[in-house]
């Protein structure tokens, strides 16, 4: 069984272990431990029969949102969880007033960029060498939110 809901300071150790395995350069526990004290940051948790395999930590500030990280645990990709995220944060930002959300990529990330794709991003702009570790190409990609 799938929930989404959001994040609490008992949930940073999972948080932690997904992002370590996730990312070349992982962002330290402790902006994440900040995130969730910002008052325009939050930052969800995608749980799998009880256990957290997923996180997303956004902006919303309307009527912009922005996705800071996205991660999925190594376990669990390729089974659409990331997706089941994306739309989740996608229908709360727009719920809350957003009208254009945006992220930055790598460039070289083929399976993110065919996964923001397939949720409607486009890309707009290229931020050339943008990535400190490795100097790589930061694509930055938008998409409008349709609000009900």
């Amino acid at each position: 069984m799938i929930e989404i809901r959001a994040a609490t300071p008992a949930d940073l150790d999972a948080i932690d272990a997904i992002e370590q395995h996730s990312f070349a350069r992982p962002w330290p526990r402790t902006t994440f431990e900040a995130e969730l004290t910002r008052e325009w940051a939050h930052v969800d948790v995608l749980l799998l029969d009880g256990t957290i395999v997923a996180f997303c930590d956004y902006w919303v500030v309307p009527p912009e949102m922005q996705i800071l990280a996205i991660a999925t645990s190594p376990d669990h990709r390729g089974r659409g969880l990331g997706g089941e995220m994306l739309a989740h944060v996608l229908a709360q930002s727009a719920a809350l007033g957003c009208q254009i959300a945006s992220l930055e990529v790598r460039a070289g990330n083929a399976p993110a960029i065919a996964l923001y794709e397939r949720h409607g991003f486009r890309t707009v702009h290229v931020r050339a060498r943008y990535y400190q570790d490795d100097g790589e190409d930061a694509l930055v990609m938008t998409r409008g939110l349709a609000t009900e």
